[in-house]
């Protein structure tokens, strides 16, 4: 509130007796998270206030992409999502003979190939599909198509069609360039990839847009969103704060229950999700990234899209720890 007043000489004392001098495993969450927030707002008021600090495994400059597969193995529900999320694509592309997916945001590829998996063991009447997959790393499209067409052959024969660019830039051209390639019987996913759309501040359509433009030139049969639920997207920056107190101070719970090593959950907290957290609050709201929102935003922006919900629910075979619900 101090900052949004612009009384900086309240605001600064405040925020730096939550920096701590020394960062590193032993650390316990509260703390980390506390520093990591107040840190990033710091940088929003002078960026040299806070490059003394001496952080623990600072030299080790890990790609996000890297780390992101590493959080998997403490924070169950990313898994969990993934699998959900294939159950219901399986279902779907099983009953056509040819089929597109269309994945936004392939990555390295792992929920492609497991899904890739499941086909080949149980084809339906599949026996042709189409991986039309977009990302902004060409690195990950080399790799993801590496796994792709690295897997044994099966009934279905498989085939990797690599985009290279930002879905919030892909033209109404290129669109309907990619739908022609894709061509009928398309299934879209979207996991841990929508939030990253940037727009300007205040703009509260784009996303939306995207959706209908989705809808309008691939007519698919089915789109799984995955995401996780948090108001990270709010331009008052005193609600972002508490939502990632809220949010990030549950994954960090989660993560001091999983079964790794305690280095490895340091550097998923400190590493990934303070990535994360420093792009929350530490850059210019007209270039910042990881804007989530809650579950209900997902739903109404698929609503005034057009899109109905799903009306089949699947039963799932998910084995959570006892720590975790759903």
């Amino acid at each position: 509130d101090e900052m949004q007043r612009r009384r900086d000489r309240v605001a600064k004392p405040i925020l730096e007796a939550l920096v701590e001098r020394r960062v590193d495993p032993e650390l316990p969450s509260d703390a980390l998270l506390s520093h990591i927030i107040a840190e990033s707002l710091l940088t929003r008021l002078d960026r040299k206030l806070v490059e003394a600090k001496n952080i623990y495994l600072q030299s080790f400059d890990i790609p996000q992409i890297e780390l992101f597969y590493r959080m998997c193995e403490g924070y169950p529900q990313v898994p969990a999502a993934h699998r959900v999320a294939n159950e219901y694509l399986a279902s779907d592309l099983r009953q056509c003979r040819e089929a597109t997916l269309f994945e936004i945001g392939v990555g390295r590829g792992v929920q492609v190939s497991s899904l890739i998996t499941e086909l080949q063991q149980d084809p339906g009447h599949l026996r042709k599909l189409r991986v039309l997959a977009l990302d902004p790393d060409e690195t990950n499209l080399t790799m993801s198509r590496a796994r792709v067409e690295g897997r044994p052959a099966g009934p279905v024969a498989v085939t990797f069609h690599p985009f290279h660019g930002m879905l919030e830039s892909v033209t109404p051209a290129t669109f309907a360039a990619l739908a022609r390639e894709a061509g009928p019987n398309v299934v879209v996913n979207s996991a841990y990839t929508l939030h990253h759309t940037v727009h300007r501040p205040n703009d509260t359509e784009l996303r939306t847009d995207l959706l209908r433009r989705i809808g309008q030139f691939f007519r698919p049969q089915l789109f799984t969103l995955v995401e996780p639920s948090a108001d990270h997207a709010t331009e008052a920056l005193a609600r972002r704060v508490d939502a990632c107190f809220r949010h990030f101070g549950t994954v960090f719970d989660l993560l001091d229950r999983a079964d790794i090593p305690t280095e490895a959950k340091f550097v998923v907290k400190e590493k990934f999700f303070g990535r994360e957290i420093r792009d929350i609050f530490g850059v210019s709201d007209a270039f910042r990234c990881e804007r989530h929102e809650h579950y209900e935003s997902w739903l109404y922006r698929f609503a005034k899209a057009g899109w109905p919900p799903c009306p089949r629910i699947l039963a799932h075979r998910l084995k959570l720890p006892e720590y975790c619900t759903m």
